[in-house]
């Protein structure tokens, strides 16, 4: 779902989503679901797309991570700054 390159991805510890970063300027948050079938696909949904980082020298969202206990991500960008979505 991004346009440019990913830069980094995360997981969260205790709910089933992860994030990915992006040079576009984005974050893509996903709900992941594996089953134990091994004939049947991973269900990857996207649930939210955060903007909010400026692009900077065609770079984006150089980092994301979640927080350890709460549904919170957090951004670094290349536009000096790091963001918190809750």
């Amino acid at each position: 779902h991004h346009k440019k390159a990913v830069r980094s991805v995360a997981y969260h510890r205790g709910y089933p989503l992860f994030a990915s970063a992006s040079d576009d300027g984005s974050v893509i948050i996903c709900h992941g679901t594996v089953y134990n079938d091994l004939l049947q696909n991973p269900l990857i949904v996207p649930v939210k797309v955060l903007r909010g980082h400026v692009i900077t020298h065609d770079l984006g969202v150089l980092d994301v991570t979640f927080h350890p206990t709460q549904p919170w991500v957090f951004s670094s960008g290349a536009d000096a700054t790091i963001r918190l979505f809750t």
